[in-house]
C-alpha cells in the first residue's frame, strides 16, 4: 500500500480505537448518574485505550510503523504520555469534585477491590512516567529501565481492565462484553507476539560477531548472519540510514536490546556494521565482544533514508555518534558509483572523533566535500572552529536553484539538530527537503 494511503489510514485507525470506548459512556444511566459521571467515565476509558495503543506502537510492528518511520512512532509514543496521564487522572478527580464521598475510595484498607485496583493502576502510571522522564536521576541502566517500563505498563493496563470488569456496570450488555473481550484479546495477542513469537523468529535468524575494531571514543562491530540462507538469495537487506536493535550474548527473550544506527553500506548483504560510541554501561562493554558471539538483531527500522528523497545532490550534517547513519548513506553512494555532489558538515567538540578515517576514504570514492567543525579544538587544530550555524551553512551549501533541490540529512544531538534545521530554513532550504533523525531512543 502506498505510504500516502497507509499513513492516513493508520492514523484513522488509531483515532477510532482510542475513542471507541466512548460509546460505553452513552449507555442508559442509572438514577444518580449524570453528565459529570459520564464525562469522568469517558475520560477513563480513553486513557485506558490510549495506554493499550502505546503497546501497539512499542511492539515494533512493521506494517504499522513503516509509513512513518520508527523514530516518528517513538516520538508519538512519548508525546501521548501527557494526554494519557491527563485522562486517567481526570477520571477520579472529576468524581471527587462532583461528590466528595468518592474520596473514601482512596482508603485502600477499606475500599472495595475495584477501587484498590484503580488506585494501584494510577499510582503505577505515575511511577512509570517518573522513571521514564528521570531515568538518569534514578540511576536506572537502559536494560533495567526496559524491564521496569514493560512491567509497570503491563500492570497499569491489567489493573485498569480489572477495575472496569469489577465495576460491572459497563459489561452488562453482550455488545459491551464483546468490546472488552476484543480489547483484552488484542492486548494478550500483543504480549504473545512481542515476548514469545518474535524472539523465536529472531532465534532462527540469529547473527554472530565477526570483528570488533577500535574507533576514537568507541568501536565498530561487524556481524553476519549465522545462516545466510535464511535471508534468501539476496541476503539481508536494509536502506542506508536505518537502525536496528541488537542483543549480544543473551537469550532472544531478554529485554537487553539496544538501538544503534547501521554504519555500513546497504550494498553489502553479507554483513553489517555498527559504530558504537562509549557512553553507557552496554556501549562500554563492546570491546569485550568476541568473534563468534551470538547476536540477535531486530530490524532494520526507520524512515531516515535516501530511498524516497532523490535530488541532484546531498548535504549531510552530523554531530558525534550521529555520523553513523550518514556513513552508511555515503558508503552506499560510493558502492553504487554515484557521482552526484555531496557535502558533509561534521560538528564535534574536539579532535579524536568518530568517522574521520572513513570520511577520508569516502572522499576518494565520491564527489564529496567534508568540512569538520570543532567547538573546543586544541591549538593543534588547523580546521574550522565554532559551531554549525547559519553563516557556515550559507557558505558551504550550493547556491541558487540547486540549493532548493538538494536533499539535506541531519543526525546529531537535539540542540544541534534544532539549530541546523532552523539555519537551513533561514538560508532558503525548503522544509520538505530537510530530513532528520533524533537518535536518542529513550
Amino acid at each position: 500500500m502506498p505510504r500516502a494511503v497507509s499513513a492516513p489510514l493508520w492514523v484513522l485507525i488509531y483515532f477510532l480505537v482510542a475513542v471507541a470506548p466512548l460509546v460505553l459512556s452513552l449507555i442508559s444511566l442509572d438514577p444518580g448518574r449524570g453528565f459529570w459521571v459520564n464525562l469522568s467515565v469517558a475520560l477513563g476509558f480513553v486513557g485506558l485505550a490510549l495506554m493499550g495503543l502505546q503497546f501497539v506502537i512499542a511492539a515494533r510492528i512493521v506494517r504499522v510503523t513503516a509509513p512513518f518511520g520508527y523514530d516518528v512512532a517513538l516520538q508519538v509514543h512519548r508525546n501521548m504520555t501527557p494526554l494519557i496521564a491527563l485522562c486517567v487522572l481526570a477520571h477520579p478527580l472529576i468524581l471527587f469534585v462532583w461528590d466528595s464521598r468518592f474520596l473514601s475510595l482512596l482508603n485502600v484498607f477499606t475500599a472495595p477491590l475495584r477501587a484498590k485496583f484503580a488506585v494501584a493502576s494510577v499510582a503505577l502510571l505515575l511511577v512509570l512516567i517518573a522513571t521514564s522522564l528521570w531515568r538518569g536521576r534514578f540511576g536506572l541502566s537502559y536494560q533495567l529501565w526496559q524491564v521496569v517500563h514493560v512491567s509497570l505498563a503491563t500492570l497499569v493496563v491489567v489493573l485498569g481492565l480489572a477495575h472496569v470488569i469489577l465495576i460491572g456496570y459497563y459489561i452488562r450488555e453482550p455488545w459491551e462484553r464483546a468490546l472488552w473481550m476484543l480489547y483484552t484479546a488484542a492486548f494478550v495477542w500483543l504480549v504473545v507476539w512481542v515476548r514469545i513469537v518474535r524472539p523465536l523468529i529472531r532465534h532462527r535468524l540469529r547473527w554472530v560477531v565477526v570483528s570488533v575494531a577500535e574507533q576514537p571514543l568507541g568501536h565498530t562491530v561487524r556481524i553476519r548472519p549465522e545462516r545466510p540462507e535464511v535471508y534468501g538469495p539476496g541476503g539481508f537487506s536494509f536502506r542506508a540510514g536505518q537502525f536496528a536493535w541488537i542483543n549480544v550474548g543473551r537469550s532472544p527473550f531478554s529485554l537487553a536490546y539496544h538501538p544503534f544506527s547501521i554504519s555500513s553500506s546497504a550494498e553489502n548483504h553479507e554483513w553489517v556494521e555498527f559504530t558504537i560510541k562509549d557512553v553507557g554501561e552496554f556501549t562500554r562493554s563492546v570491546h569485550h565482544f568476541q568473534p563468534g558471539d551470538t547476536v540477535y538483531l531486530d530490524g532494520p527500522w526507520g524512515a531516515f533514508t535516501m530511498a524516497e528523497h532523490e535530488g541532484p545532490g546531498f548535504v549531510f550534517v552530523g554531530g558525534g555518534v550521529g555520523i553513523t547513519p550518514l556513513l552508511s548513506m555515503l558508503g552506499t553512494l560510493a558502492d553504487r558509483g554515484d557521482r552526484r555532489p555531496c557535502i558533509a558538515v561534521i560538528g564535534n567538540r574536539a579532535e579524536g572523533f568518530i568517522g574521520r578515517t572513513e570520511l577520508e576514504q569516502l572522499e576518494e570514492r565520491l564527489d564529496l566535500t567534508v568540512v569538520h567543525v570543532l567547538s573546543e579544538a586544541s591549538d593543534r587544530w588547523a580546521g574550522r572552529r565554532g559551531r554549525v550555524d547559519v553563516g557556515l551553512l550559507d557558505e558551504l551549501c550550493p547556491t541558487g536553484d540547486v540549493r532548493h533541490r538538494f536533499q539535506y540529512f541531519l543526525c546529531g544531538p537535539d540542540p544541534m539538530m534544532d539549530a541546523v534545521e532552523s539555519a537551513l530554513q533561514q538560508i532558503g532550504v525548503p522544509a520538505e527537503h530537510i530530513h532528520s533523525e533524533r537518535f536518542a531512543m529513550v
